[in-house]
């Protein structure tokens, strides 16, 4: 039964990646915005929880209103964001010049010349995986580190949507040794860390406790490589706005687990200040506040 149902799931995936590549750029944009709002209007938790999560996090700075529209512009952005993935070898050789422009190419180029490698560590926020090809254009060796489907072949099927980016795969549900090796070659790590974390380091996120991945900053501290946190904006279907802070390097204060706190608050502080100013680009979907 399990795998009648992941061919039935991998046929109607299939099926979406060729209607959306089939589309010129602008009807597939309307047609992911009107995924998202079906989505809206169907996932009636989800829309609870995305409810929830922003009174938690701003509570009385927005109106009822103000909130609702959030809401709705984070589902239709979240049905963008995968049909700009399906489409996401089609945009790479029409060129992403035009298509995303922004900073952050300094940073890492001086990185870069360190020697050290870096770890580029991003959010769900805008066209986050066409953020992943961004970085991969630019000539950068990097690696990006991802989760596993459950489904074999929607696994693959995603996974080869990465590879057209040029970048190689790190799978995070194997031994982390290749993390380590790919920064001592000088490569960049790349990898999404915004989410609840059990096993993570809680900082504050919105003046909230929250569980956050220690990966990124466990892996700056143990191979001395900074973090260079980055978030890409939509502004429309065919302009988006990379923005990056500064490199953070590891304090090196002999207290290890100090040191990660310390770099794990500093990239959530940067996640945190780009979502108040953009807060319908962030996937508010998720149960972010599980410690509450």
């Amino acid at each position: 039964m399990a795998k009648l149902s992941h061919e039935i799931e991998y046929f109607f995936t299939l099926l979406g990646v060729r209607l959306a590549q089939a589309l010129p750029a602008v009807m597939a944009d309307r047609f992911g915005a009107a995924l998202g709002s079906l989505a809206h209007c169907v996932l009636t938790s989800r829309r609870r929880i995305t409810h929830d999560n922003l009174m938690r996090a701003m509570g009385e700075m927005l109106s009822d209103q103000e909130r609702e529209l959030i809401v709705r512009e984070v589902f239709r952005n979240t049905g963008r964001t995968l049909i700009e993935f399906a489409r996401l070898g089609k945009t790479i050789r029409y060129g992403l010049d035009e298509l995303i422009v922004g900073d952050g190419l300094d940073y890492m180029r001086s990185v870069h010349e360190q020697g050290k490698g870096g770890i580029v560590v991003t959010a769900h926020f805008g066209s986050f995986e066409l953020f992943g090809a961004w970085v991969g254009s630019r000539g950068f060796p990097m690696d990006f580190l991802t989760g596993v489907q459950h489904n074999e072949k929607v696994n693959r099927l995603l996974n080869g949507f990465r590879s057209e980016t040029g970048v190689g795969l790190i799978s995070i549900d194997r031994s982390l040794l290749p993390v380590f090796k790919s920064l001592k070659a000088n490569r960049f790590i790349g990898l999404i860390a915004d989410q609840h974390a059990p096993a993570g380091v809680v900082v504050d996120f919105f003046g909230r406790p929250a569980a956050t991945p220690k990966g990124p900053a466990a892996f700056a501290v143990k191979s001395g490589a900074p973090l260079l946190p980055f978030v890409m904006r939509r502004e429309s279907y065919d302009r988006h706005v990379v923005m990056a802070g500064e490199p953070i390097y590891p304090p090196a204060t002999g207290d290890t687990e100090a040191d990660i706190i310390t770099l794990t608050k500093a990239y959530t502080d940067f996640f945190e200040d780009k979502i108040r100013q953009y807060p319908d680009q962030w996937l508010w979907t998720h149960r972010r506040w599980k410690l509450d």
